[in-house]
């Protein structure tokens, strides 16, 4: 019998190392990812550069304007709760000076008076507008000098807003002719403003023991 060979075709296999792993090849590893970064802290505001020098310039200014306001308030308070001045003009040669009724309008910066159209004083404000209303309370020793400008007018509307008991003494009612009115403007004023007599008199005494100035209350020129 013939012998038959199998057209058989095997695949070559190469053999395993034996030294050689059997375990599956690892896989390659990830890049490690790198942290967050941390949100930035908000920016602190800068530091204030002004010198300390200019700030406190600046600090006694405002403390100035205080006081400023203070004393205007001081002065206007004390002229109306006062209301009777010694009115200063001039007539070319020496002062004059008569004690009026002050009637002060802080919303119109004015103070009025009530004058008679004879008198020497509305002649003379006519001529020398600038004129001294010298404000005075005596018990509590509290006292307002003002400066002003004075202008003179017949303003009959104007009287009869005005009129009251203390001008009924000077005229028989508000319709006389001859009454006038004197309008001044403040334009600067100095004030002495003391805590009271008693005080004051202490300190006076005081002052006379040590030889020292004595300190009696405030002391201020103010521009109005």
């Amino acid at each position: 019998m013939a012998s038959t060979t199998a057209n058989t075709e095997t695949k070559s296999v190469k053999p395993t190392p034996r030294n050689a792993s059997t375990k599956p090849a690892a896989t390659k590893a990830a890049p490690a990812k790198k942290p967050a970064a941390k949100r930035a802290a908000p920016a602190k505001p800068p530091a204030s550069t002004a010198k300390p020098a200019a700030r406190a310039k600046s600090q006694d200014t405002s403390q100035n304007l205080k006081h400023h306001g203070e004393h205007v308030d001081r002065i206007w308070d004390l002229a109306k709760r006062i209301g009777v001045c010694m009115f200063v003009t001039w007539d070319g040669e020496r002062q004059r000076s008569r004690p009026l009724q002050a009637n002060v309008d802080r919303d119109e910066h004015a103070i009025y008076f009530l004058s008679d159209a004879n008198s020497h004083k509305d002649d003379e404000v006519a001529k020398f507008p600038i004129v001294t209303l010298a404000f005075a309370d005596i018990p509590h020793s509290k006292y307002v000098s003002i400066t002003g400008k004075g202008m003179v007018s017949n303003d009959r509307a104007k009287i009869k807003e005005l009129w009251s008991p203390f001008a009924q003494a000077w005229w028989d009612n508000a319709d006389d002719p001859d009454i006038r009115v004197i309008k001044v403007e403040p334009q600067d004023a100095e004030l002495w403003d003391s805590p009271g007599r008693v005080v004051s008199a202490i300190s006076m005494l005081a002052a006379a023991v040590t030889r020292r100035s004595p300190k009696i209350g405030e002391n201020a020129k103010v521009k109005l």
